[in-house]
């Protein structure tokens, strides 16, 4: 760590960095009380006595995530944590930290602090609840270790809940175990996507909508019907279509009576079939039934089904359509149907659908039968692990008190909420200057981790989850203004700005991030043995064999010119790349003849 080595561009440059780019924007404008909760983690170091950074790589990058968060105040904080290794020199510490200080930036944050810090079994909790903390999600970690069994597999952390909008805050408090409460969160979430449809963003230089996919996977019996308690919640609005529907479909007879009666007298035109509205619509649905009621209701509907199996019969009959129409969908892409024996064509614009579907592991694989279709990359999916034991289903006996009649009066106080909230027009959500910057610096380093660790494909995965991610923030805001719909004052023909506030910004990340490991488990198993039951992640899926399908591929000897030029051809990362030589010689696999040129030992 800190022996004699001083940090110098040419070594940094082989170490993966957070993100390739010339300039770190700061976080310090999103969070108020860095220092506050730097000088907390440094005095539990203190207090533990403990060294947080044992390798000069760390040693290093900690310098860099003080300099980020701090700048020149850090290097107090340096000399702090760094006393506790055991050849420690202030004045080596004190010129490593100038020259952390002094470069342009190597993409490393102040995360990466509290990274360390609690890698060392520093708690990083935090102790005041009125400020959004820095702390980032623990659960991973800056390397990421994206593979997981589904025993490992994270619930999303405590930080979502701290700060939620208070509708959603009702909501999850009548959940009854973590997984009951994740699941209730990201189904109200999803559910409640496809009422916002005033509200549009830009992302990557097109317009989005909130809407959004989800998939609960889960055996039988293990609790995935909580997400039938989240349809509740937008039952009235689907009640108030329904009536809306009888109510047209009988103006729609009573004209028709009368256009008959009076056809032969006069010139009158005949009476237009009325729309079917609803917003909910039943996933045993065909697919030209689908898009025919989308059709009627303007391209928006939620496709809501906790049954697996009917599921499965709908997707038996109708898969491949149904399959299509998703994947455009979620982009709001047009879709269309022909059928040529009914004469029959359907099609609609801007489609604004969301997704809640519930199954097991086999139904998934029915739905998305390998990792190359579309629709993986598309879905949320949150896996409820398997836990044995029974609940205590006699909590209550008092009806009122029962799931279904708290959901029924969330679901009442939504619809009243939601009628303001469209009565006001139109709104136009955005993102801070300085969180849009977060985000694409937090999305490049998590890209360049699942590529490496799992493999190139998972590209597609992390850039669809930025989407999600920023159509959840969208869903959020929406959310926390409902109760504030009153105040607006602007023109209805002018769009109302929705700005993200950093609690939404922070809630969906980490939502996201959890995400991020289901999905990869989803992505491993889609891509292993189409036979077998979802199993833990191989490790010889990902890095492992991309790493030994490099050295397989290199000559008896080779110089570090000839192996990059290798690393280039297979399209690997050129710094993650270098890392595996230093791996391959502590494996044994390889030896170094001299400076630059290398020996495989077999």
């Amino acid at each position: 760590m800190m022996s004699k080595k001083i940090f110098s561009a040419q070594d940094w440059e082989n170490v993966p960095s957070e993100i390739q780019q010339a300039h770190t924007p700061s976080i310090t404008p999103i969070y108020n009380k860095v220092e506050e909760d730097v000088e907390s983690v440094v005095r539990e170091i203190e207090q533990r006595a403990i060294d947080i950074a044992s390798s000069y790589k760390d040693w290093v990058e900690l310098g860099f995530a003080l300099v980020d968060g701090l700048g020149e105040n850090g290097r107090e904080y340096y000399h702090r944590i760094s006393r506790f290794y055991s050849t420690y020199q202030k004045e080596e510490t004190d010129k490593q930290y100038t020259h952390c200080l002094h470069s342009k930036g190597q993409g490393i944050t102040i995360r990466s602090f509290f990274h360390l810090a609690n890698q060392a079994g520093i708690s990083l909790a935090p102790s005041n609840k009125e400020h959004l903390s820095i702390l980032p999600n623990i659960q991973n970690g800056k390397t990421g270790n994206w593979i997981k069994s589904e025993e490992e597999l994270p619930t999303f952390p405590e930080c979502v809940f701290e700060h939620l909008p208070p509708f959603l805050n009702e909501v999850v408090n009548n959940s009854i175990s973590v997984d009951d409460r994740d699941t209730i969160l990201i189904g109200t979430i999803v559910c409640l996507s496809v009422c916002f449809h005033n509200v549009c963003g830009v992302y990557d230089e097109r317009i989005v909508f909130p809407n959004l996919y989800l998939f609960v996977v889960a055996d039988a019996g293990m609790g995935k019907g909580a997400l039938t308690l989240c349809r509740e919640l937008v039952v009235p609005i689907n009640r108030n279509l329904h009536e809306l529907s009888k109510r047209l479909e009988q103006e729609y007879k009573e004209a028709m009576n009368a256009y008959i009666k009076g056809k032969k007298d006069s010139g009158r035109s005949m009476p237009a079939e009325p729309p079917m509205r609803m917003l909910v619509i039943p996933a045993n649905s065909s697919a030209s039934s689908f898009l025919k009621i989308l059709g009627d209701n303007d391209g928006i509907g939620l496709l809501f089904e906790s049954e697996g199996d009917t599921l499965s019969q709908t997707l038996k009959s109708d898969y491949g359509n149904y399959s299509d129409v998703l994947r455009k969908a979620f982009h709001h892409e047009l879709v269309s149907l022909s059928r040529r024996k009914d004469r029959e064509y359907c099609e609609v614009a801007n489609p604004r659908v969301s997704v809640a579907l519930a199954g097991t592991p086999e139904q998934v694989r029915k739905l998305i039968p390998d990792a190359e279709n579309g629709l993986m990359s598309r879905f949320c999916f949150y896996i409820i692990r398997f836990k044995r034991g029974i609940r205590n289903v006699f909590a209550t006996s008092d009806i009122s008190q029962s799931k279904n009649a708290m959901f029924k009066l969330l679901g009442d106080k939504f619809c009243h909420l939601h009628e303001e909230f469209i009565r006001q027009g139109n709104y136009s959500f955005s993102l801070p200057s300085d969180l849009q910057e977060h985000f694409i610096e937090y999305l490049s380093r998590v890209n360049e981790e699942c590529c490496d660790e799992v493999d190139n494909k998972m590209q597609g995965v992390v850039r669809r989850m930025g989407l999600i991610a920023y159509r959840i923030m969208m869903v959020l805001t929406a959310v926390r203004h409902l109760e504030n719909v009153h105040r607006n004052s602007s023109s209805l023909d002018e769009a109302e700005q929705l700005v993200c506030h950093e609690y939404d910004y922070s809630i969906a990340m980490s939502i996201c991030e959890t995400l991020l490991y289901h999905a990869v488990f989803i992505y491993q198993n889609l891509s292993g043995n189409q036979s077998k039951r979802f199993n833990s992640a191989s490790q010889e899926i990902g890095v492992y064999a991309r790493r030994n399908t490099l050295y397989n591929m290199l000559p008896d000897t080779f110089t570090k010119k000839d192996y990059d030029a290798l690393v280039s051809s297979l399209g690997e990362n050129g710094s993650t790349a270098n890392k595996w030589i230093e791996a391959f010689i502590k494996d044994g696999k390889l030896c170094r003849i001299e400076q630059g040129k290398y020996r495989k030992i077999f």
